[in-house]
């Protein structure tokens, strides 16, 4: 039995190696990025729409560190405050997943976000993300559409 555990473990260990290994940080500049954000909704609550806002386009900066090039770089200063996890990445392009995310809770909701960063450049890149949020016997649906366009090698905080 034990070596049947021992095996499984050894197994799930190697595989969790290899998914490691075919992901690459993305290709951009580090630094201080001008991002764009245009969020539609369907199925928004009237107390969520004064928060949320359909069709809102939301400008902010991220700052990008090294570390960043391997989850979502720039989920800093969007707000949404989720948990990111990479499910594929080739340096250009990532697929992400994003949950425990801050929108919606407020108002009982639990938020999910998928999305697709695609790096044109090493100072511009696009996004597109679909979110989920459910609670209080509702289901809000979303879609993002984000450009970003490095600004500068330095952050404010810096």
């Amino acid at each position: 039995m034990s070596k049947k555990i021992l095996a499984l473990v050894l197994a799930a260990s190697a595989v969790a190696v290899a998914v490691a290994a075919s992901l690459h940080p993305l290709q951009v500049n580090t630094g201080l990025w001008q991002m764009t954000a245009t969020t539609t909704w369907a199925g928004l609550p009237p107390q969520l729409d004064a928060q949320l806002g359909n069709g809102r386009t939301n400008h902010y900066t991220s700052c990008v560190r090294p570390r960043d090039l391997s989850t979502n770089p720039w989920a800093e200063g969007s707000r949404d405050g989720c948990k990111w996890t990479v499910l594929t990445s080739t340096g250009t392009d990532m697929e992400v997943r994003g949950t425990s995310c801050d929108m919606g809770r407020d108002y009982g909701m639990t938020a999910v976000v998928h999305g697709r960063i695609h790096v044109l450049d090493p100072k511009d890149g696009t996004g597109s993300f679909d979110i989920t949020m459910s609670g209080n016997g509702q289901t809000v649906t979303g879609h993002a559409s984000y450009t970003g366009k490095w600004v500068g090698a330095s952050c404010p905080t810096e």
